[in-house]
């Protein structure tokens, strides 16, 4: 075998050998379609958060998490506009109450969460901001639908193909 042809197979191999490895990603699938519709790796230590007007309240919520060294989820902090029907009431562990100027916040929270189920609608102003600022009109990815954010492990050809396909 010639030099040319021992280099052409030697990056196949580790193509497919790098083809093969799992990585972590954020993946928002629309359950009702089975549609991937946003995916993303990430790393422990990155951010993201949620914001929704809350539908009984008709206020603003905005929900702060993180991806640990496992690859979870986690909710670290919490903020909102009003303490009635379906809003945090009650402190756990070491979490912390303040009452800001214009909205309370639970700060030092540390909730895993295996995935976040999220009605979406318009009206809602549903919204998800990655940590490096860019934000996500929900229902624009979907529409008006029930979607599923979590964290998955996928081999490196999954990803390319639901990114394909999205």
């Amino acid at each position: 075998m010639g030099k040319k042809t021992i280099i052409i197979l030697s990056f196949i191999v580790v193509l497919f050998f790098f083809s093969l490895t799992p990585l972590h990603v954020l993946r928002i699938e629309a359950t009702r379609e089975n549609q991937t519709v946003f995916l993303q790796t990430i790393r422990p230590g990155d951010t993201f958060s949620t914001g929704y007007i809350h539908s009984v309240e008709l206020s603003p919520v905005k929900e702060y998490f993180t991806i640990d060294d496992n690859f979870r989820i986690v909710l670290y902090k919490t903020t909102f506009s009003s303490c009635n029907t379906g809003l945090p009431t009650t402190l756990s562990g070491d979490e912390t109450f303040f009452i800001d100027e214009d909205h309370f916040r639970i700060t030092n929270m540390h909730r895993v969460v295996p995935a976040l189920d999220l009605w979406v609608n318009k009206k809602y102003d549903n919204t998800l901001t990655l940590g490096n600022g860019t934000v996500l009109k929900l229902p624009s990815l979907a529409g008006d639908t029930l979607l599923r954010i979590a964290v998955e492990k996928m081999p490196f050809f999954n990803v390319l193909y639901h990114k394909a396909t999205m």
